[in-house]
């Protein structure tokens, strides 16, 4: 049954899907108000380009539950759509792994204000088996959970959307006030910001050096696919979600923009970077942190009164990013998984892993694919150095796996152009060379992106983890050539 979201509705959960409070922080903790250029790269020259391609492929596939698979299907060919279908699904297979592992840190602060995961000894297990544990549970509560309908993860979509737009007024009034009790450091804290050095190990003052930082800039506009993968499930998509893509890329851009230039006018980043030890792990927390600080030292807050104004803060933060991880996780169990068991042929599949339950949902499949995350999950909380080595292995893997399907995504589109697959007058730019440079653009930015992944440890003589980026989507993609090609010899698809 599909669901009835408006376009607003729609474009605030796009929005607060693909924009990172996280990703924001970090970039200014690590480059400062320079940070901007960088983001005006990668929003001028992959984002908006790489929107206006996936709100193109929605238009005319808005009701189809294969996404990706259906894009390419008729752009490339069947087998090419099966393959990047399955690269797809596996990066995220992988990355939910390790969502499931992080998700009891933002709720271990929501409880406790602060991270005790490292500290759980119950009944003589070391931390990393209640972690598992813990990780474990919640894919078994989440899975059933989503097994009940589309509605459940609407419903995480849209309340990790509120906790977000909380979020993005509490640092807004929080800045504005700063900077309103304090005009006379606005000039130096954006001096500052400016002059700050890289945080980046390795990095100068020279532009191309400062490379990592593009591709940082670059998974910060991440999450359009996992969203578009879940068209088919609401109403009047084909109409509304384009539009509603389109919007969300111009504020999620304006969004990142507006809060670095916000973060560097209000906090001075020399003074940060000296303070507490920060690392990627509390930078948000740390920066949130501070900011309850400053306001306590304004208003001349006593010692219990900062405290709870700290704790407030950063338990809200938590709070946020604990509805942030489960919106996430329960859009990229489901999306994924329904895009390429619904949407490619299903006879590729076992009968019984098709079929849908009263609810329209693959319940099956996702009770197969929980088993699958629980195994993984269980394995690793031995701790192993095999197990533990495999898995790190495993996620580089998907560094490279994970996108690839985005540059064949932006490849196929000329060629979904060139066979006439969408009427001149359905198309978003009218200029066929527009959408053409559309291609061009976010092929060379992804392009730069893995020889750039490809490059840093052959650099640095990881000659492992090297060889892993290169086999890695060989291995996925042999897999899924080989998957299709038996079926192929049975003459099933």
């Amino acid at each position: 049954m599909r669901k009835n979201v408006s376009l607003p509705s729609l474009i605030l959960i796009i929005t607060t899907t693909v924009y990172s409070f996280s990703s924001m922080t970090t970039a200014f903790f690590m480059l400062g108000s320079r940070s901007l250029l960088w983001f005006l790269i990668s929003a001028a020259c992959y984002f908006i380009p790489y929107a206006l391609i996936v709100a193109q492929y929605t238009k005319k596939y808005a009701q189809r539950s294969g996404s990706i698979y259906d894009w390419l299907k008729d752009s490339l060919s069947p087998k090419a759509a099966f393959v990047t279908a399955f690269l797809w699904y596996c990066s995220y297979f992988i990355w939910m792994i390790s969502l499931f592992m992080k998700l009891l840190i933002p709720l271990s602060i929501l409880l406790f204000g602060q991270d005790l995961t490292g500290k759980i000894d119950w009944l003589g297990f070391p931390p990393q088996a209640w972690l598992a544990f813990f990780a474990i549970l919640a894919v078994f509560l989440l899975t059933a959970l989503i097994t009940r309908g589309f509605q459940t993860i609407l419903s995480f979509l849209k309340l990790s959307s509120y906790a977000m737009i909380g979020l993005l007024l509490l640092s807004l009034v929080s800045n504005l006030t700063i900077i309103w009790q304090q005009p006379q450091l606005i000039a130096v804290n954006l001096a500052q910001s400016l002059q700050a050095p890289s945080f980046f190990a390795g990095t100068n003052e020279r532009f191309l050096s400062q490379l990592p930082f593009f591709i940082f800039s670059i998974t910060a506009f991440g999450g359009l696919d996992t969203v578009a993968s879940l068209a088919d499930r609401t109403k009047k998509s084909q109409t509304r979600f384009p539009k509603a893509i389109v919007y969300s890329a111009g504020l999620i851009f304006l969004l990142y923009f507006g809060g670095i230039i916000l973060w560097s006018a209000a906090a001075n980043l020399e003074q940060l970077r000296s303070g507490d030890p920060m690392h990627l792990g509390n930078l948000m927390y740390g920066l949130i942190g501070s900011t309850a600080h400053s306001l306590s030292q304004l208003f001349h807050l006593s010692g219990s009164q900062s405290q709870l104004l700290y704790q407030v803060y950063i338990r809200y933060t938590a709070f946020t990013m604990f509805v942030a991880y489960l919106s996430l996780l329960s859009s990229i169990t489901y999306g994924p998984l329904k895009s390429l068991i619904q949407g490619t042929p299903k006879e590729l599949w076992p009968q019984k892993l098709v079929l849908l339950n009263k609810q329209q949902m693959p319940a099956k499949a996702l009770w197969v694919q929980s088993l699958l995350l629980a195994l993984c999950i269980f394995a690793l909380a031995f701790n192993h150095s095999f197990v533990s080595d495999l898995f790190n292995q495993l996620t580089y893997m998907t560094n490279v796996s994970r996108a690839l399907p985005y540059f064949i995504v932006a490849m196929s589109f000329p060629f979904f152009l060139q066979k006439g697959m969408v009427q001149p007058d359905e198309l978003l730019l009218q200029r066929r060379k527009s959408n053409y440079t559309l291609s061009f653009s976010v092929c060379t930015c992804i392009f730069l992106a893995i020889a750039f992944q490809i490059y840093e440890p052959l650099k640095m003589g990881d000659y492992l983890n090297f060889l892993t980026l290169i086999v890695g989507p060989l291995i996925f993609g042999g897999l899924a050539s080989w998957i299709y090609q038996r079926s192929e010899r049975k003459q099933i698809v």
